[in-house]
This record gives C-alpha cells, sequence and structure tokens, in this order.
C-alpha cells in the first residue's frame, strides 16, 4: 500500500473536533510511544498541550511536522526545524518510522521520509541536512569526533548513508535521579566552598531585566563554545527580542524555565548559567543550557551551579523526581560534571549530516 505524506496542520486548540484535531492527538500519540522506546517510561513526557505548543514556529526557526499514512495508519513522522535567523542555509530533521513494524517496513517508510525531507529542503533553499537517529556509545561507525558510534545498517540510518550522510557527532542521553542522591546538600557546600570567588544569582520564567543584557551574551557563547563536531551551525547573535521569544516558546504549554547564573564577585561579570525546564505535570525536569565562559572555568562552576538547580528542584516541585539531560559524547567536562552529578546513561543518539555538492 502506498505512503502518503502530508503536512501536519496545526489546531489552535487541543481539543478542537475533526480531522485537524484527530490528526494532532495522533501525533502526540505516536509521539511519546516513541519517546518511551527511546528513552524509557516516564523520562521525556509532554502532554498534549505541551506537543502543540513544540510544534509552533517561531521567528527563530520554522517547525515543519508530516505524517506518514498507509491507508488510516499512522507509520512514520517526519519533523524538520529550520532556522531563520543564523545558519539559514541548514534543515535539522528527525526520521521516525513507527517502532512497532518490522526492520523491512521501518527501513522502507525511512527512505520516503528521507527523500521527503530533501524534497523540502531543496524548495526552501537548505543545503546541508542535519538528520538525528539512533546512536550508541560504540558500533560500527565511529562519530568524526572519536566520541560514539552509530549503525549504519539501522533501518532508519541506512537510508541516510546511502544518500552520503556522515556520523559527526553522538550525543548521550542521562538521566538523574533525586532519590539516589541523598547527600546532595553536602556535595553543594563542597562546590560553594571551592568556587567561594562566585555568587550565585536564581530565577525562575524570564530574565530579570537588570541580567538580560549578561544573559544575551551567554547565550550567543553557548553556540561557540558549544562543541558541534563537523556540523554547520553558525554563531548566534542574540537581541533581546530573541531573548524574549526564546523564553516566551520554552514556556508555552505551561512549562517553566528555572535559572542559576554564577557572577565573579569582584567585576560582577556572569560566568557561566544553568536552566531547568519544568514540564506541566509528569516526573521528569528537563536540563538544558549548561555553559562557563572559558575565563572563568577551573573553579567547579559547571557542578555547583546545576547543584544547586537540583536542591532548588526538590524544593520547588518535589513530584519531579528526576531530570534528563544531553550532552554531546566528546564533551568530556560537561560529562564528568553530569556523572559526579549523579547522572547515568539510558541512550544515544547520533547526528549525521548531509552536504549538498557544490
Amino acid at each position: 500500500m502506498q505512503i502518503d505524506i502530508r503536512p501536519l496542520a496545526l489546531p489552535e486548540r487541543v481539543d478542537e473536533r475533526g480531522a485537524v484535531g484527530d490528526e494532532l492527538r495522533a501525533s502526540h500519540d505516536f509521539n511519546e510511544r516513541a519517546n518511551a522506546a527511546r528513552y524509557g517510561g516516564g523520562i521525556y513526557v509532554n502532554t498534549l498541550v505541551e506537543h502543540l505548543a513544540s510544534l509552533r514556529s517561531t521567528r527563530d526557526g520554522r517547525v515543519d511536522r508530516l505524517l506518514a499514512w498507509r491507508g488510516e495508519r499512522l507509520v512514520g513522522v517526519l519533523t524538520l526545524y529550520s532556522p531563520l535567523l543564523d545558519s539559514t542555509d541548514m534543515t535539522e530533521v528527525t526520521i521516525e518510522p513507527a517502532l512497532e513494524l518490522g526492520d523491512a517496513e521501518q527501513h522502507e517508510i525511512a527512505e520516503a521520509l528521507v527523500a521527503r525531507a530533501h524534497e523540502e529542503a531543496a524548495r526552501d533553499g537548505r543545503s546541508t541536512i542535519v538528520a538525528s537517529t539512533v546512536g550508541a556509545a560504540t558500533g560500527p561507525v565511529t562519530a568524526r569526533t572519536g566520541f560514539g558510534a552509530g549503525d549504519p545498517a539501522h533501518p532508519d540510518t541506512a537510508p541516510l548513508v546511502a544518500r552520503g550522510y556522515e556520523l559527526e557527532q553522538v550525543y548521550r542521553v542521562s538521566v538523574a535521579d533525586l532519590a539516589a542522591l541523598p547527600d546532595l546538600e553536602q556535595r553543594h557546600a563542597a562546590a560553594l566552598a571551592r568556587a567561594d570567588g562566585y555568587e550565585l544569582l536564581r530565577w525562575a520564567g524570564e530574565t530579570p531585566d537588570g541580567h538580560r543584557e549578561a544573559m544575551r551574551g551567554l547565550h550567543e557563547r553557548m553556540s561557540t563554545d558549544a562543541p558541534v563536531a563537523g556540523l554547520g551551525w553558525e554563531p548566534e547573535v542574540w537581541d533581546d527580542a530573541r531573548l524574549a521569544e526564546f523564553e516566551r516558546s520554552k514556556q508555552e504549554g505551561g512549562r517553566v524555565l528555572l535559572t542559576v547564573a554564577a557572577r565573579e564577585r569582584a567585576t560582577g561579570e556572569l560566568a557561566g548559567f544553568t536552566t531547568l525546564i519544568l514540564p506541566l505535570t509528569g516526573a521528569t525536569a528537563r536540563q538544558h543550557d549548561t555553559l562557563v565562559t572559558k575565563p572563568h572555568r577551573g573553579h567547579g562552576l559547571g557542578m555547583l551551579m546545576k547543584l544547586d538547580n537540583l536542591l532548588r528542584l526538590r524544593e520547588l516541585r518535589p513530584e519531579l523526581v528526576r531530570v534528563v539531560t544531553w550532552n554531546a559524547e566528546e564533551n568530556r567536562p560537561m560529562l564528568r560534571v553530569n556523572e559526579a552529578s549523579g547522572f547515568l546513561p539510558v541512550a544515544y543518539e547520533a547526528q549525521w549530516q548531509w552536504k549538498a555538492a557544490t
């Protein structure tokens, strides 16, 4: 039977009746099954409201979600994220054939989704595609960084390899169980003593007015200081409108940003920050960005800020008993911080890149 790939139209409300609302709910159900299979139950859960919010485009980037149907059955999903301010020659895609299908059928659907991704990218004038698939700590193909691997025979990866994609980077997905950290306060106290030349600033929601300029600079540094292997992402430029849009979009659907920043006492300079995204429901918070700028490294600030935010999380939202985070496998300094903070690996994600011939 033919595979019909068509765009998902977004309703205004999650309870909208008719075909548009039904397809959103089918997309959400597919998303939850895929996340549970990849990360484990309860690790990466979105309410229907959060799912709809995640699919809305912003001034920073356009989100397109296409659903693959075989008759009345949803058999795959293609999600494209196209930056609109920086890296405008790139598109980031996720290829997801339905995991309950056999390998041969998954491969067939993945091929169709990859072909459609290239059609969409070409129509939009995008010459570089980054595709996210299942990865591994070790395997047949090692990432260009030398850390992490992928399986070129995997059903959702084989069509990429056939088109000339190269494995650039692998992310480790890790989870910390707060119940397994009974000495959190002691760890925090030790980290504070090590970083006595710094003080911590804390806020929930939008960045306070007095720190917005400094935080814009830190977000720009995040785009240059964090490892990206050979992926073609450009440095970002952040103005206040971009910061406001980022904070609005990350909190849409009832989510909350919980931020800790470190400020050097002698200069008043912000040396780094870390942010958690608190979901509307469930038991797992999501680690977002963490950065310590290069001049301020070596004082344990990354560890201190993460531990501080874990303590705040336990105080403000005690039902959130886990935190999930994504880190580049070659980012050994941050992985050491995470491992020392109680994070254990649960999955790996491979980043494959294709560039049009010039």
